[in-house]
C-alpha cells in the first residue's frame, strides 16, 4: 500500500509540475518572444480608457504628420552596429553634425523598432543634436531571441554609449525613451553611464513584474500567484533576468543626473500612477509632465509643440 501511495503521489506531483511548466512557458513566450502576438492587445472594456473622438482625431493627425517627418529623417541616417557581451549584434542608425558634442540616444518601445523614434530624431537633429537610434535586442534589425523589457536593454544602451564615447571624447549624452524605452532609460540611469548627462523618460513602468501583473489581470483576468511566480522562475532560467529585479524604481534611486518624467493621463496600458511612483523615488533634479488627455505613448502626438517645449525647456534649464 505504501508503494502504491508513493506512486500515486509521484504521478500527481509530476502532473502538477508539468502543468506549471506549461503555463509558465506559455506566458514567458507570450510576453518575451518577438514572434508572439502579445502586441495585439485586447482588454476588458472596463479596463479601457477611451479618448473622445476629437482628441483621438487630433492625435491621429499629428501622428501622421510626425510619421512623414520621420521617414524623411530616416532617409538621411547611416547604419551602425555594436556587439553585446552575449555576442548579439545590435543594429541602429545615426546622424551627426560636424563639431557637435551633444548627443541623444532614442529608445523605442515594445514590439516596435527605431522607426518609431525617427520623428523624435528629426526634432533633436534640427535642434543641433547628434542622434543615435538603436533597434533594441529582438526588435527591428537587431539580433536576440527574447525581449529585454528594459533590463537587458540597459546593458545594450551601455554599448551605444561606448560607441559614442569612442567617437567623441567630449560627448554629452542624453537618453530619451518611450514606453519600454522609457523603462530602459530609468533602468540605465542607475548605472551612471559615462558622459550621460540627463534623461527623458516617457510612459515607462515601475518594474517588469508590475507591468506584467497589470496586464495579466487586464488581458487574462488571472492573479499573479501562481501564474506570474512560475513564469518568473522560468524566465530566470530561459531569458536570464528576474521580473522583480528588473525595477525602474530601484534603479532610479541610484541616478545622479536630471530626469524629466512624461506620461499620458489616460494611459490604460502603463497606469499613470506608475509615473508618480518613479518620480517620487528619483533622488535628484527632476520634473514631471502629465498630458491629461493622452493615452499610452501619445503625449507627443497630442500636442507636438507643447511636448518639445517642455523637453527642451527642461534640458536648457537643468542639463546644458
Amino acid at each position: 500500500m505504501k508503494k502504491r501511495g508513493f506512486i500515486i503521489a509521484f504521478i500527481i506531483i509530476a502532473i502538477l509540475l508539468s502543468g506549471a511548466y506549461g503555463v509558465g512557458t506559455y506566458f514567458v513566450n507570450y510576453a518575451l518572444s518577438p514572434a508572439s502576438e502579445s502586441d495585439q492587445r485586447v482588454v476588458d472594456e472596463e479596463d479601457e480608457i477611451k479618448l473622445t473622438g476629437d482628441v483621438q482625431q487630433q492625435i491621429d493627425d499629428n501622428a501622421d504628420a510626425e510619421f512623414i517627418k520621420g521617414v524623411d529623417f530616416e532617409n538621411k541616417t547611416r547604419p551602425m552596429i555594436v556587439s553585446q557581451d552575449d555576442s548579439l549584434r545590435l543594429k541602429g542608425q545615426y546622424l551627426d553634425h560636424d563639431n557637435v558634442h551633444q548627443w541623444v540616444i532614442l529608445i523605442h518601445g515594445y514590439k516596435s523598432s527605431n522607426e518609431e523614434m525617427m520623428s523624435y530624431g528629426a526634432t533633436y537633429y534640427e535642434n543641433g543634436y547628434n542622434v543615435v537610434l538603436p533597434d533594441n535586442r529582438a526588435h527591428g534589425k537587431s539580433e536576440g531571441e527574447y525581449i529585454g523589457m528594459g533590463w537587458l536593454d540597459k546593458d545594450d544602451i551601455a554599448c551605444w554609449v561606448d560607441w559614442i564615447n569612442n567617437r567623441d571624447s567630449q560627448a554629452q549624452i542624453l537618453l530619451h525613451g518611450v514606453s519600454m524605452g522609457g523603462a530602459t532609460v530609468m533602468m540605465a540611469s542607475g548605472d551612471r553611464l559615462l558622459n550621460v548627462v540627463g534623461y527623458i523618460e516617457d510612459c515607462g513602468y515601475t518594474s517588469v513584474w508590475d507591468i506584467f501583473a497589470s496586464e495579466l489581470d487586464k488581458r487574462f483576468s488571472l492573479p499573479t500567484f501562481p501564474v506570474l511566480d512560475i513564469s518568473n522562475f522560468l524566465a530566470r532560467i530561459k531569458v536570464g533576468y528576474d521580473f522583480k529585479e528588473a525595477s525602474s524604481i530601484e534603479q532610479v534611486k541610484n541616478a545622479n543626473q536630471p530626469m524629466l518624467f512624461i506620461h499620458g493621463g489616460k494611459d490604460d496600458f502603463v497606469p499613470v500612477q506608475m509615473a508618480y511612483e518613479v518620480y517620487e523615488a528619483y533622488p535628484t533634479t527632476k520634473d514631471i509632465y502629465i498630458v491629461d488627455e493622452a493615452g499610452h505613448a501619445q503625449s507627443k502626438d497630442y500636442d507636438v509643440e507643447a511636448y518639445w517645449d517642455k523637453v527642451f525647456t527642461f534640458i536648457d534649464e537643468n542639463i546644458f
